[in-house]
């Protein structure tokens, strides 16, 4: 009984703190409702991508083009990590930066460590199919869980945000001191699409490489994943919301132009084939879609029915939290 009375507390709280988001100003420090909003949207989507795909369940066409929706929903989550530094750190002393930065990207390593090796030994693998594959073929064990190697490792993304952090501190210093501080991280996204996409890796398989590129079986190499990143803090700095209408013409064009190429090759034009690893295609129909929900959700701010104000709250405190 005494559980019962703690869930139902906990589940009143919740609800305590959806009624205060609700009155909350804009202007709440910190907070920047339309990266919560991204950020929110972003996990609902990443939830119901993993219940559909572990369902089995069939999908016609027009299922499958709504669920190519929920998939961007990765991108968008790694974008909004890079945007929420700046919101979150950009008044912060370096000291306070370095500290709590490095604090949050230890906490997460001990957590990605700590949830594989627990499962890796106490999860009966033989129940559940899709596991099974993977201990058949050697892939889900200590070694990669250690390098994040393999598919069949769970929450792998942990190891690219750790580093995220560990390097934020530098952009958030770059930030504050640099001249031209926007441009800067501009010339650096474009470094590193460079390095990803008009460079020759090097086609040796090392830990090392698997995690800084896409040489092997890696999910979430770092350069890659970086690149959405980097979007995310240049918005912050720019305006985050402010920008729709310029990231609505970017990314519908660079969709255009990137699907064109893809259908001239008579390739798949489903987004989702294309993010792993990492492709251009998937990065501007990504964006594209995040424009839509902008635009969306300026248009469901200015609705006064509750029970609108009351799930807009919902979104952002599952952004926020």
């Amino acid at each position: 009984m005494r559980y019962v009375l703690e869930g139902g507390g906990c589940i009143c709280k919740l609800f305590q703190k959806i009624m205060n988001q609700e009155k909350a100003s804009v202007s709440t420090k910190k907070i920047n409702f339309y990266i919560s909003y991204i950020k929110g949207i972003a996990l609902i989507g990443i939830i119901f991508i993993h219940l559909i795909d572990w369902s089995n369940m069939p999908l016609s066409l027009g299922g499958q083009i709504i669920k190519e929706l929920f998939h961007v929903g990765l991108f968008l989550f790694v974008l909004t990590a890079g945007s929420v530094i700046v919101i979150a750190y950009k008044n912060r002393s370096m000291r306070q930066i370095f500290e709590r930065l490095l604090y949050r990207g230890a906490q997460l390593l001990f957590f990605y460590y700590l949830y594989n090796i627990v499962k890796l030994f106490i999860f009966d693998f033989t129940t559940e199919p899709f596991y099974k594959s993977f201990i058949n073929s050697g892939t889900f064990t200590i070694s990669n869980i250690l390098t994040f190697h393999s598919f069949s490792v769970p929450i792998t993304i942990l190891g690219a945000y750790v580093l995220f952090l560990i390097i934020s501190p530098l952009l958030l210093l770059m930030h504050k001191r640099a001249r031209y501080p926007t441009s800067s991280i501009v010339a650096l996204t474009l470094g590193i699409l460079a390095i990803n996409y008009l460079t020759v890796i090097p086609s040796f398989s090392t830990p090392i490489i698997n995690f800084l590129y896409a040489n092997g079986n890696v999910l979430f190499p770092f350069a890659m994943w970086l690149v959405p990143f980097l979007i995310g803090f240049f918005l912050a700095q720019v305006g985050f919301e402010k920008q729709r209408k310029n990231i609505l013409i970017i990314g519908g064009v660079l969709t255009a132009v990137f699907g064109f190429l893809l259908f001239s090759q008579q390739r798949s034009l489903f987004p989702s084939e294309y993010q792993f690893p990492l492709a251009p295609y998937y990065m501007a129909f990504s964006l594209f879609v995040m424009s839509l929900f902008l635009y969306l959700f300026r248009y469901l701010e200015r609705m006064k029915t509750p029970l609108i104000k009351k799930i807009l709250a919902a979104i952002r405190l599952l952004g926020n939290n």
